[in-house]
């Protein structure tokens, strides 16, 4: 069987499917992950990730979203290059992350002033709302913020862009009123 066969039994419903496309593909996709990552348990993890989530897709969302696709091969591929990227970024995020934490802020009093209003004008958010921008800003994918806080990728999406915004207004407001209060005194 094709590897095009198998991807048109997976679309229509049937698992086992996978099995026929993964024994053929996963030495390619491998070597594309670990291109990225340079480490083959990761690269082996991103390509079983990959996996795992074409078997827990629905038929319904494999209908829609896959029954056009023709080069089987090379949608498996770019879907693999984007996980390892992601990864990428998702790790040099927390480094960045964890250094900062490890970089005492009190060396630079304007960027700690500044760190705690924003911690401050945080509190005025909801409670779902802070969790979701904690675990943002903990470097967190928001596929992993939407597992953790079992909600759609897409309300994470929604919650975090309200989030930015009420926090850009309060960051507007208490600039202003600062101002005033300063020319008032």
């Amino acid at each position: 069987m094709t590897i095009e066969s198998y991807w048109v039994k997976y679309v229509k419903g049937d698992n086992q499917a996978l099995t026929g496309l993964y024994q053929p593909l996963f030495r390619k996709l491998f070597f594309i992950a670990f291109k990225f990552t340079r480490n083959e348990t990761i690269a082996s993890d991103i390509v079983q990730d990959l996996f795992e989530m074409l078997l827990q897709a629905t038929i319904e969302e494999r209908q829609l979203k896959w029954s056009t696709i023709l080069n089987i091969d090379a949608f498996l591929s770019t879907l693999i290059k984007c996980k390892s990227m992601d990864y990428h970024k998702v790790e040099s995020n927390r480094k960045r992350i964890l250094s900062m934490q490890e970089q005492p802020l009190e060396e630079d009093p304007e960027l700690y002033e500044n760190s705690e209003k924003l911690q401050q004008l945080i509190y005025h958010l909801s409670k779902k709302e802070q969790e979701i921008l904690q675990l943002h800003l903990a470097g967190f994918k928001n596929e992993e913020i939407a597992q953790i806080q079992d909600q759609s990728e897409k309300s994470v999406r929604n919650r975090l862009s309200e989030s930015r915004n009420k926090l850009r207004i309060l960051w507007k407001r208490s600039h202003i009123l600062l101002l005033l209060l300063n020319w008032i005194n």
